[in-house]
This record gives structure tokens, sequence and C-alpha cells, in this order.
């Protein structure tokens, strides 16, 4: 490995269910030190690990960062020295624009290695028990985007799979049905393949063109003959969906339930007395570290989430590290008491001696990524310090919540689990049963909501 950069792993997540990552991917991403990660990666998926997490997903006409963006943060860790994991859902290498990125790191002389994953086509298949060949009905099988329309291919395959529809299946059809193919075609649209909330529509090109329902993505379309296996009782179609707040899914029998995690806490088994799930009095005397502006946004999504306002922190010093947490916590309208000219642990550590700071209470926002070597060096100083973990939800982070019309039963772990779900949903659905772990819990879930 280069002394001078850190090395980066370009890493298939799989089609959205988090039990389909694979084995090497799963011990990389308890290795690294960051992770960097798309719109299709599960929350769930992600909260599994310990490093620094960066949301980059990208979404039709609504980009949270431009592809070139996300190249040159890649790069701007590695060269920190940085172990990185850019995680993408599905194959990375399966129009998961993963070529671009290694011919960006090639170029910047930064080492790499790329683990593969399940791509969305084989989820799909699999969870919808449409085989992708069968003997004497398919055997070949075609990848293909369904994007732009007027460049669509219509390769001589017997099974042919399009990668991206959701904005267009009809249209798709359409075209498909110009191109040559007869309206009686076999066809299914699989949205949200392998996830709790998998919708399949089986039927024919001719039925597909006219059909008005909005498709959800992600979404792909699988064209053959072979759609004939799809049975509606497929064995994914017909599991239970519970969705688990907080800690108790042992109850359920793993083969006759789809778990669903609504994070209440991202908290590792390890030591964790030094963290804060919350600032008890924000009027006493601290210093707020943000060593990165990754951490600036942890802190906001804190105060948003708990409807503090900073002025409360009266007593409070802001102090970032570098020029990146410095703009963002002026972005957010916070001015710094104290700017570290800093990027590493120990460069703050350094600069924090010789101002001679010591003996200070010091709370570090974070979001499950620990950075022991600048606690324990911070402590070293005789300062009492504290991280305060906001969990990574990413799904919320995304802008989207959890789609209860899939959801048959909910099961809440404590009172807070109830609380906290509350301020995300204001009503359930009267067809949902929900269960609790307790009489306490069952009194908080039925004053919040009513039942």
């Amino acid at each position: 490995m280069n002394e001078k950069n850190g090395y980066v792993y370009l890493i298939g997540a799989g089609p959205g269910d988090p039990g389909l990552l694979t084995v090497k991917a799963e011990r990389v991403l308890h290795e690294v030190d960051v992770i960097l990660y798309d719109n299709l990666v599960s929350a769930e998926l992600v909260g599994q690990f310990d490093a620094l997490k960066i949301y980059t997903g990208k979404r039709k006409d609504k980009h949270h960062f431009e592809q070139d963006a996300i190249n040159e943060e890649i790069v701007s860790h590695a060269r920190q020295g940085r172990k990185v994991a850019r995680l993408k859902g599905g194959d990375p290498y399966v129009f998961g624009r993963g070529g671009e990125e290694i011919a960006f790191l090639r170029k910047h002389g930064i080492e790499y290695e790329i683990i593969p994953g399940i791509t969305a086509a084989h989820g799909a298949s699999a969870y919808t028990e449409i085989p992708l060949t069968i003997r004497h009905v398919s055997s070949s099988v075609a990848f293909c985007t369904g994007h732009p329309l007027d460049k669509i291919h219509v390769p001589d395959a017997d099974t042919i799979v399009y990668y991206m529809v959701a904005s267009s299946a009809s249209d798709v059809a359409k075209t498909l049905i110009k191109k040559g193919k007869e309206e009686k075609t076999k066809v299914a649209i699989v949205q949200n393949a392998t996830r709790y909330n998998q919708k399949v529509f089986a039927g024919t090109l001719g039925e597909l063109k006219n059909r008005d329902k909005k498709v959800v993505s992600p979404a792909l379309l699988i064209l053959g003959e072979n759609i004939t296996e799809f049975i509606e009782d497929y064995w994914f179609g017909k599991k239970k969906r519970v969705l688990m707040a907080g800690e108790g899914e042992d109850r359920y029998e793993k083969g006759e339930y789809v778990i669903v995690r609504y994070p209440c806490n991202n908290f590792r088994d390890i030591d964790r007395g030094i963290i804060r799930q919350r600032i008890d009095d924000p009027a006493a005397e601290m210093m707020l570290l943000f060593p990165d502006k990754y951490a600036v946004r942890c802190f906001c999504t804190y105060l948003s989430e708990n409807s503090i306002d900073i002025r409360d922190f009266n007593n409070a010093a802001l102090c970032p590290a570098g020029t990146d947490a410095s703009a963002e916590l002026l972005k957010h309208g916070m001015l710094p008491d104290l700017c570290l000219d800093a990027c590493t642990s120990e460069d703050i550590v350094r600069e924090m001696m010789e101002l001679g700071i010591t003996g200070e209470t010091v709370v570090i926002p974070c979001s499950g990524f620990i950075n022991e070597d600048l606690v324990n060096k911070l402590t070293a100083l005789k300062n009492s310090v504290a991280l305060l973990d906001v969990p990574v939800e990413g799904t919320f982070e995304k802008g989207e919540k959890i789609d209860l019309d899939f959801i048959d039963e909910i099961f809440f772990a404590s009172p807070a689990c109830a609380e906290k779900f509350r301020r995300h949903y204001k009503t359930i659905p009267e067809k949902i049963t929900v269960t609790t772990a307790d009489t306490k819990t069952r009194a908080v879930y039925k004053k919040l909501f009513n039942p």
C-alpha cells in the first residue's frame, strides 16, 4: 500500500436486502475509515458499521452529489491516508459507473480494489421466482438500460432485462413494440427488488404500454417467455413484513417474516462509556469540537431532531478543525469561537497542547464513527471527552419514509421507540397489527396513536 495515500474499495452492496452483502464486503466495511454510500444502499446495511458515513445519493433530477464531486470526495479521503469504501447498490460494474470512478483513482495514483455485488437482475429473478434462464425456454440473457428511449437496444436474446425503467415503463413497452416485439410478449416489472416493499407486475407488452400506474424507482423490466414461471404466491411475496422499532427480532421466525428495521439507536457492542445520546444541559460549559464538516452536519441534525436552538449553548465554544469544518459552520449560521488549522488527529491535539487547552469538557458530534486515537489523546490532556452520537437514518436523510402500506405488523421495543416513531408518522393504518414489549410501552403507544 502507498505510504502516503490510503486505499479505496469499490464495493457492490447488492440490490437491497442487507443479507445479500457478500462476506468479503462485510469484512472490509468493518475495517474502513470512511463509507461513501449511494441512494440504493439501505440505512439498515450502513448502520452496521462504525466508519464515518457520507451519503452521496443520486436520483433522477435530484442529485445530492454530482459524479465529479463524488470522485473528488473519494480521492480527498484517500489522500488523508484513510481506508475508503465506495459502496454502490447492486454491482458497481453493471450500470453503476464504477469504471468512471476507478479511472479517476488511476489518474490520481490511488490504489484500489473492486468487490463485486449481486446485481439487481439476479436479485429480482430470485425474489420473484422468475428464472433468467430455463431449459427449452431461455438459454441467453442480455442486460440493457431502459433509457434514453431513442437508444434502447433490442438484442437477440431469449431473456432481456432492462434496468432503470421507473420513469418510463409504458414508453419502454411502446418502443419495444415499435422495434418489432409482439404485444403478446411476456414481461414483468419488478420495483424495489429484494426489499420489503418489492412489487411485481406480470403481463404482456401490450398490457404494459397501456398501464398508467406509476412505477416506483428502482425498477427493472424482464422480458421473455420465462415470465410464465412467475406465480402470485412466490416465496418472498407471502412473507409477513414486521417493522421492528428497537430490539426484539428473536420473537419472529426467520422463515415466516421479513424484518424491516426502524432505527431507535445505532450503538454497537463496544465500550460506549464516553458516548452521550443527548446533552443534558446545553448551557453547561463545554467545547464542541468538529474534526470535519461531517461532524457539523451531525450536530445540526441533532439540533433539528431535538428542537434545540444553537443559542441555548451560550457557554459552549464552537471549535472547528480545518477550513471545511469552519465553512460548514458558517453555512449553518454558526460563528466559530476557535478555529484550528488542523486536518488530522495529531494536528488537532498538537494545536490544543500549544494553546494550553486541558481540563475541558470536550463534546465531539459524530455518527457511529469513533476516532479512538483522537479521544485517547484528548483524554491524555486531562480533558473529559464525550461523543454525541447522532444515528444515521438513511431513509429519512434521503427524504423518504418507510412505506407502511407494505407493513403487516409493528413492534415497539420501548416507550422511547414509540415516541421517536411518532415524530415521523402521525398515524398507523388500521390494517397493521401493533405489538409491544411490555405494558408500559403499550400505554405510551396508545397515548400517542389513540388506536
